[in-house]
């Protein structure tokens, strides 16, 4: 398969200057970049590639090549696309790619990385480096599928075909990170290998992976096929090689020891996690405690139920993942637990929804476990612009199995609780998309406890006004204390007095004679104060009265006060 069958070149893997003649003007992607291994020689380079292997002179004279026969290891031979066999062009093309993945020559070092997008061919030679929570899907010349997972630096040193509908090679090289591969049935002779820095893992029709640590160490995981695991170096007595199969996995030390064949772990119990996320700030996994395997999970989201398109995928040490955001919609999630060598065992898979938008209101009163009156209090959050309205939801109960109030506010944030009896509450809120009705909110936010109590009040008044200074009592509730105001006004506009009382019980002194209003307000033990009792007429300084205890008036209906 040519080039052109994978889609567009990157444009870092190309050189199109620095050479001589009309070659030196030729358009980008005109040149095979092929990378030297140890043992490449011009006329080796020509069998290889060229329509006409005795061009390999022409290549000499192309590249400025002194020794043919003397080819520095990791330099690059340009070869005109032009003067190459068809079947000798094997690409790998990018399917998918998430995250800034980068492409270059290293050999290049005058070009810089290019960000790699689906439908980009990559060439032998190419260095692939792929970020924290990024990852790219590559698809080879035979079918062979290769994913380079988040954070990761590998370099594809082989990429050939040597006749159409015959073998491939493929050897793909980890510096860092972790390659999974799906490698397709390939007839005899057919080369696969991913190489580390100190193993190699070679195949024939399989599904494994393969990861470097920051210790040197090679972990292989298999769970489909046969693998052999090969040390780079070794020392003395120690094993050459390790055959895999399915549901095994081994780790090879910075030593060259090869550790004992294991079997993977089991597939995670996902049973237990939410179908639906609703945090519009991360995207958070309770995985379950991972004392079980001791090594953490390994996690991928993807648009697809296949797993192929990949937005989000990590390792954890822990029981919980957590990713940067996603925007709203249906993913599929794969989870691998990961033992104490970091071997991936089988994966799990579940569906899941983002729920995150529109992002649900602040609460702003009462606080947590705050209390209200039942017939003045209020359930008040903050707007959210751009929203349409708040969803409001008070229940009995704290998982909302028990909703007594479910009513929506077009016009503020804000809902009178005078419907609940006295008792314990939980409420929450929702912001409702604009135009969309109820039926279209976004997620809930965390419920809030609350309580409703009665509103404290004052009972009937008893005035007893014979001496000077009149004395009033009433009934209370044990804790609660009370505010008293006395005004020459009915609309206690001009007060003369208003004070605090730890008692249900105020004598009106120090006040000039003369008739006054009054009125009280109770107060509960936490603060909560109910309406100010109805304004009622006093007169402060003893009056005349007659033998049947009333008071006696002038003409004009006013007391008669005591000399």
């Amino acid at each position: 398969m040519n080039a052109a069958g994978w889609g567009r070149p990157v444009a870092a893997l190309v050189l199109a200057g620095g050479l001589a003649g009309a070659a030196a003007h030729a358009a980008p992607g005109a040149f095979l970049q092929h990378r030297v291994v140890e043992g490449d020689t011009l006329p080796s380079i020509g069998a290889r590639y060229l329509r006409a292997p005795a061009r390999w002179h022409e290549l000499q004279t192309l590249n400025r090549i002194a020794d043919p026969a003397n080819l520095p290891a990791g330099s690059v031979v340009r070869v005109p696309r032009r003067w190459v066999r068809p079947a000798s062009l094997t690409t790998a093309k990018v399917e998918f790619v998430h995250g800034t993945a980068t492409g270059r020559m290293p050999a290049i070092d005058a070009v810089p990385p290019s960000a790699l997008a689906a439908d980009d061919a990559v060439t032998e030679g190419t260095r692939l480096q792929v970020p924290e929570q990024g990852y790219l899907r590559l698809r080879l010349a035979d079918g062979s599928v290769v994913r380079v997972l988040a954070d990761s630096d590998v370099e594809l040193k082989r990429l050939r075909g040597k006749r159409p509908g015959s073998t491939y090679q493929s050897v793909i090289q980890v510096r860092k990170g972790k390659v999974e591969s799906e490698v397709a049935p390939q007839p005899k002779g057919r080369m696969f290998e991913i190489q580390a820095p100190g193993a190699v893992a070679s195949v024939r029709g399989t599904r494994f992976d393969v990861s470097v640590g920051g210790d040197g160490r090679v972990a292989t995981a298999v769970t489909e096929g046969v693998v052999s695991l090969r040390p780079n170096r070794r020392p003395q007595g120690a094993p050459r090689a390790a055959s895999l199969v399915g549901g095994q996995g081994a780790v090879v030390d910075d030593q060259g020891r090869i550790g004992p064949r294991r079997a993977l772990p089991a597939a995670p119990d996902l049973s237990r996690l939410p179908r639906e996320l609703e945090d519009a700030n991360l995207v958070t996994l309770e995985l379950g405690p991972v004392e079980a395997t001791g090594g953490g999970y390994e996690v991928r989201i993807a648009r697809d139920e296949a797993l192929r398109d990949v937005v989000r995928n990590g390792v954890f040490r822990t029981g919980r993942a957590q990713f940067a955001a996603l925007e709203d919609g249906d993913y599929s999630l794969g989870v691998r637990a990961l033992d104490a060598e970091g071997l991936a065992g089988h994966e799990t898979r579940r569906a899941i929804r983002v729920h995150a938008q529109p992002v649900p209101p602040l609460y702003q009163s009462p606080p947590a476990g705050g209390r209200l009156l039942a017939e003045s209090g209020q359930l008040v959050c903050s707007e959210l612009a751009g929203a349409g309205g708040v969803l409001f939801e008070v229940s009995g109960q704290p998982d909302f199995s028990d909703v007594r109030l479910r009513e929506s506010r077009r016009d503020g944030c804000r809902l009178g609780v005078a419907a609940l009896p006295p008792g314990n509450y939980w409420w929450r809120v929702a912001s409702l998309e604009r135009d969309a009705g109820d039926a279209r909110r976004g997620p809930f936010a965390a419920g809030q406890p609350f309580t409703v109590v009665p509103t404290p009040r004052i009972g009937e008044l008893e005035l007893d006004d014979s001496g000077e200074a009149p004395t009033l009592r009433w009934a209370a509730q044990p804790g609660e204390r009370f505010r008293a105001q006395l005004a020459r006004d009915e609309a206690f506009t001009d007060l003369v007095a208003d004070v605090d009382l730890p008692a249900p019980v105020w004598t009106l002194s120090g006040q000039p004679r003369g008739q006054y209003f009054v009125r009280l307000q109770a107060r509960d033990a936490s603060g909560l104060s109910g309406p100010f009792s109805p304004a009622r007429r006093v007169r402060i300084g003893a009056v005349v009265r007659t033998g049947a205890g009333g008071g006696l008036t002038s003409s004009d209906g006013a007391p008669i006060e005591r000399p």
